[in-house]
């Protein structure tokens, strides 16, 4: 697929703003709630490892 589809634009924007979405209420329940905080850590950092990685692709394909 070609780095400038705008197809795989419009995917890689979908995903990291709901992924950047989940990170925020992640980290909220993290606050929020202690009885699940180490779920809600777990889920935050790897929310955050997924979002990370779809911004690198966004720069390593020049979709940005």
């Amino acid at each position: 697929m070609n780095p400038r589809d705008p197809n795989l634009r419009r995917v890689i924007d979908e995903l990291a703003n709901a992924l950047q979405v989940a990170v925020l209420i992640a980290e909220h329940l993290e606050l929020a709630s202690s009885a699940t905080a180490q779920d809600a850590i777990a889920l935050s950092r790897n929310l955050k490892r997924a979002t990370d990685a779809i911004q690198k692709l966004r720069v390593e394909r020049g979709v940005e």
